[in-house]
């Protein structure tokens, strides 16, 4: 079994981070599977997180290897503050209305934060979840979750707690499991084509995108 390695990612492990989430991310993730993005519709959303991620400590990736090997799963997280400008996703307004439904949920979540957590100014968000396909079941996801919480940058940050809209089942099952709590639930029979038929059908057990939260300390 491969040895792994994690660390907290830098702006000069970008490049590699993005060239996985293409391979991986875009390819395995629930929704993504289940409306087929493009690489062209996904990379606005990936280019803007990593934007907003790189330049703080919280993001973490796993490497097959002392440090030097391909990274095998990333966690994407951003600071996210109260005051912060209005969230507005780059997959909002895109061609395809499966696309756009992916968009519109993400922006209802995302706006629903703040009334959830009337006493919260400030929360780690985590944005991206991915573990290559042959790595799962090894317990990676949890482990980059656990490598994020410094006590010295969560209290540097003004971190009270930490927040994430889980899209797949998988990443459901870990949340509950990490004792996170399941604050919104958006189904995806809200979405709907012309035709009446449910725009995203997920392949897994996946029913809906829920936003979990977890206090700190």
């Amino acid at each position: 079994m491969d040895e792994l390695s994690y660390s907290i990612a830098t702006e000069d492990d970008r490049k590699e981070i993005r060239e996985f989430l293409m391979k991986h991310f875009l390819k395995e993730e629930t929704m993504n599977v289940a409306t087929a993005i493009t690489e062209e519709e996904f990379a606005p959303f990936a280019d803007k997180v990593l934007d907003i991620a790189l330049p703080t400590p919280f993001t973490v990736i796993c490497r097959n290897g002392k440090g030097n090997g391909d990274i095998v799963g990333v966690a994407v997280s951003t600071i996210y503050r109260r005051d912060d400008p209005e969230f507005v996703d780059p997959l909002a307004s895109p061609q395809r209305p499966e696309i756009a439904a992916i968009g519109t949920i993400c922006e209802d979540i995302h706006h629903s934060i703040w009334e959830l957590l009337p006493e919260i100014d400030t929360v780690l968000e985590l944005d991206l979840l991915s573990v290559a396909s042959a790595y799962h079941r090894r317990g990676i996801a949890g482990k980059m979750l656990d490598k994020r919480k410094s006590p010295e940058f969560l209290k540097k940050y003004g971190v009270q707690g930490f927040v994430c809209q889980a899209s797949s089942y998988a990443n459901q099952m870990l949340l509950k499991k990490r004792k996170d709590q399941e604050l919104m639930d958006v189904p995806f029979t809200r979405f709907t084509g012309k035709n009446g038929a449910q725009l995203i059908q997920p392949q897994d057990e996946t029913m809906s995108v829920k936003l979990f939260w977890k206090p700190y300390p």
